[in-house]
């Protein structure tokens, strides 16, 4: 058996532009608070705002408490925050200057294990 190198294809470039309408970026903001804050979608209200080419997205969650789970709200604020930012900039490219967030209700969220 012989050692052969095989060439990589040439990768061609295609121009164009991608564009996300703004009901698409508000229902990915949604999905991303919805994982975050461990809620069903219908809890979740999202608002988004431009400044300037910047997003400012304003969510309203309930608070979703876990037996077991020993975290603040400040923590859980933090990690929902965290996870919008990241998220739309790894899904959309787009930056998030600010996230306003607001509890509204509490819900019990019961971990379910797998056997």
């Amino acid at each position: 058996m012989t050692d052969q190198l095989v060439a990589e294809p040439e990768l061609r470039v295609v121009v164009g532009t991608t564009t996300l309408s703004a009901k698409a970026l508000q229902h990915m903001a949604t999905g991303i608070a919805r994982d975050a804050a461990r809620v069903p979608v219908d809890d979740v209200s999202v608002a988004l705002a431009d400044e300037r080419g910047r997003l400012r997205v304003s969510v309203t969650v309930p608070l979703a408490l876990t037996p077991g789970r020993d975290v603040s709200v400040r923590e859980d604020g933090e990690e929902l925050r965290r996870r919008l930012v990241e998220g739309m900039r790894d899904l959309s490219g787009r930056a998030v200057d600010a996230v306003d967030i607001r509890y509204a209700g509490v819900r019990t969220v019961t971990e379910r294990r797998v056997r």
